[in-house]
């Protein structure tokens, strides 16, 4: 995990507490926080999702209800939600991944990412999987956890590359339960976050 994060640091800008850093394909992608702002945007990265991809993550392959979407952008004070975007050729930017994280308990958040179907293989989930990371702890989680679907073993693979212990669901067998339990090893994972990170929440 320390080797991912250090891997990724090393191409990437910070600017302003968002992070930017060149695809493979040549884009340049911006990860940022997620505001009110992105509703819109997010709602239209959820539609565009190919029925596969929208059923891994929200369980659904129908139109997904707008309190979720909105969940997305707004995950409540204690909290994060991040996106991922790119340039269009009008000048604008789209967006390509979300990323968010609920606190259940004094000590546990659950987290889930997207990542557009025609972006997928560029590390959006991966990156965007690491920046929660940091963010949970910074905002003293001690526990993050998510629930995948386990055909959904290119996430699962991910999970466990980033040092997530991955099992079956004892009381779904649909489902894999990923956890990943912070540990004074990674204290120094929030160190590089700069102070605007939660003031916008």
């Amino acid at each position: 995990m320390v080797e991912i994060r250090q891997g990724l640091q090393a191409r990437t800008s910070v600017q302003g507490g968002n992070e930017q850093w060149a695809l493979r394909r040549g884009a340049q992608a911006t990860l940022r926080q997620a505001g009110a702002d992105d509703e819109a945007a997010v709602r239209e990265l959820v539609e565009g999702l190919s029925r596969d991809s929208r059923y891994f993550r929200f369980l659904t392959g129908g139109r997904v209800a707008d309190s979720i979407i909105e969940g997305l952008v707004r995950p409540g004070a204690e909290g994060a939600a991040l996106v991922v975007t790119v340039p269009t050729v009008d000048g604008g930017a789209e967006v390509v991944a979300n990323g968010q994280f609920v606190v259940t308990d004094r000590d546990t958040a659950e987290f889930a990412v997207v990542v557009a179907d025609d972006w997928q293989g560029q590390g959006l989930g991966r990156r965007l999987i690491t920046k929660l990371q940091q963010l949970a702890q910074a905002a003293g989680v001690r526990r993050l956890r998510g629930d995948v679907l386990s055909e959904n073993r290119r996430m699962l693979a991910i999970l466990r590359g980033l040092g997530f212990s991955c099992r079956r669901n004892p009381e779904d067998s649909f489902l894999h339960e990923a956890t990943l339990a912070f540990g004074a090893a990674d204290a120094d994972a929030t160190a590089s976050l700069p102070a605007g990170w939660f003031a916008a929440r």
